[in-house]
């Protein structure tokens, strides 16, 4: 009995030695595949791009830091601090040194409110009284001397005291007289030699020195001068008075200097330390 089956003919191979799917059973049953490019790009894998080896594709370098700047605004607001500080401070101690010092001068109870002198509070004011001790309120200024030989000066001095002082004699004309001493010095040109002698008289507390704590000058329209400046010896020098304290007394003359033909417009003025300077002068 023959074989009424007859052999099938083989599936037709394509080019490259791969089955032809258009000719394979199978491929009739398999479902149908779409050109899905989502799924494509889903189920690929991402490419490794060697970023090291191509410098187009690397970063682009970040920007360095900005280093910060010094500035010299705080050390420049530290100084003037400074310099403001203590500038404060010199002023807040000037304040109180002039303070003190205020405290100190000014706190005599025989201070006037009303300078004879007309002088800043800095200068302890003087006062002027007559021969009775009766105070004259409207001489001893520049303008309206006391008189010589009448009126006496006075001033408190730090320590509490009173001073008085009083010109009794004034020798106008003493060249004469001042070179009987051969060691002093002839008056300068156009100028004469004047003696003035004073009484000095201390009351109260403390003590005072003549020669160190007064100033006896003459002034003139043209001239000034001051004991104290003036290299002349005299019969009654008045550094050879020393220290007065309460009560005691005592008499010098005093070296000045006018120009000549100018006594008519001559003012003697004593004055303390700290005093203001008052004024006598001719009747």
């Amino acid at each position: 009995m023959s074989d009424v089956s007859s052999p099938q003919p083989l599936p037709a191979l394509a080019p490259d030695g791969a089955a032809d799917p258009a000719s394979a059973p199978w491929a009739l049953l398999a479902p149908a595949q779409r050109d899905d490019p989502q799924a494509d790009t889903a189920q690929a894998e991402p490419a490794q791009v060697d970023t090291w080896s191509d410098p187009s594709l690397l970063p682009p370098p970040s920007a360095p830091p900005e280093r910060a700047r010094s500035s010299a605004l705080p050390i420049v607001a530290i100084v003037l601090s400074s310099l403001a500080l203590a500038v404060s401070s010199l002023v807040l101690v000037l304040v109180l040194v002039l303070g003190g010092l205020a405290y100190i001068y000014g706190g005599a109870p025989y201070v006037m409110s009303d300078p004879v002198s007309g002088y800043s509070s800095m200068y302890t004011p003087g006062r002027v009284t007559d021969a009775s001790g009766a105070v004259v309120t409207d001489v001893g200024t520049y303008d309206r001397p006391a008189t010589l030989g009448e009126h006496t000066l006075s001033w408190p001095t730090v320590s509490g005291g009173i001073v008085e002082v009083t010109v009794t004699d004034v020798e106008w004309e003493a060249d004469a007289a001042v070179a009987t001493d051969p060691s002093n010095p002839p008056a300068g040109p156009d100028m004469g030699y004047v003696l003035a002698t004073i009484d000095v008289a201390y009351t109260g507390p403390g003590g005072l020195v003549p020669a160190e704590d007064l100033y006896i000058c003459l002034e003139s329209v043209s001239w000034g001068t001051c004991s104290d400046g003036i290299d002349v010896t005299t019969a009654a020098p008045l550094r050879d008075i020393g220290a007065l304290t309460d009560g005691d007394q005592a008499t010098a003359t005093v070296a000045l200097e006018l120009t000549e033909g100018e006594r008519g417009s001559a003012l003697i003025s004593v004055e303390t330390i700290d005093g203001e300077p008052l004024y006598l002068a001719e009747r």
